[in-house]
């Protein structure tokens, strides 16, 4: 991408980075525009951009307000990458609150706090599963036992234990910002699976029950 092809600059911010960084608008589409009279209007701008540090794209879409010369967003949300996790809404807050924590210590680059918010995630789904006895350890031994975590997902959760032991307990071990980026993806695909696949798969096998007896 050559400079000349950059309308103009905006700042977002880059998952990659894990940073607000300076972006160069490549493209900017507006739609549902009303007018109030001739001076205000409203509507709506998709905007595509690109990082100017790693090049990763950016795509958002803001509601604005013109009068005269004078213009503001109201809103703005990220589009691509996607920052919202859909299983979150059918996950308890027990679970939620510490991902939602996590999420913030990594964009805040407290690479340690992540790790251990995540390790408290995991905790959170232990007990939100009935597992109230015993070390963590033993915990996801025993979700793996009653399979409600699979092989894959019971040494991602304890990985993610390790990583989060290593964030409270260790002086020798450095938290890395890769760490802290694989704790909120292990965090996020055991969220993903626990409370929206599987749920999601229950209400598949009850219309499929149900299309089978006509009702």
């Amino acid at each position: 991408m050559e400079e000349q092809d950059i309308k103009y600059k905006v700042q977002n911010y880059c998952t990659t980075c894990n940073s607000i960084v300076e972006t160069g608008v490549i493209f900017a589409y507006n739609s549902d525009i009303t007018w109030t009279d001739e001076l205000q209007n409203q509507g709506t701008e998709i905007i595509l951009a690109m990082c100017l540090n790693c090049k990763q794209p950016i795509l958002t879409e803001q509601e604005f307000t013109n009068i005269e010369e004078h213009n503001w967003v109201n809103s703005k949300v990220q589009l691509y990458p996607n920052l919202d996790n859909i299983a979150l809404k059918n996950a308890p807050e027990i679970v939620t609150s510490p991902y939602k924590e996590a999420y913030k210590c990594y964009r805040a680059q407290a690479y340690e706090a992540c790790v251990i918010m995540c390790r408290k995630g995991i905790e959170a789904i232990c007990m939100d599963k009935g597992e109230l006895k015993g070390n963590l350890a033993n915990k996801l031994l025993e979700l793996k036992n009653k399979q409600i975590l699979d092989d894959t997902l019971y040494n991602w959760a304890n990985e993610l234990r390790l990583i989060g032991n290593d964030g409270a307990h260790s002086h020798n071990q450095i938290v890395t910002k890769q760490d802290a980026k694989d704790s909120i993806d292990f965090f996020d695909a055991l969220i993903t699976y626990l409370y929206h696949l599987v749920n999601q798969y229950n209400q598949l096998t009850i219309r499929r029950q149900a299309k089978k007896q006509g009702i």
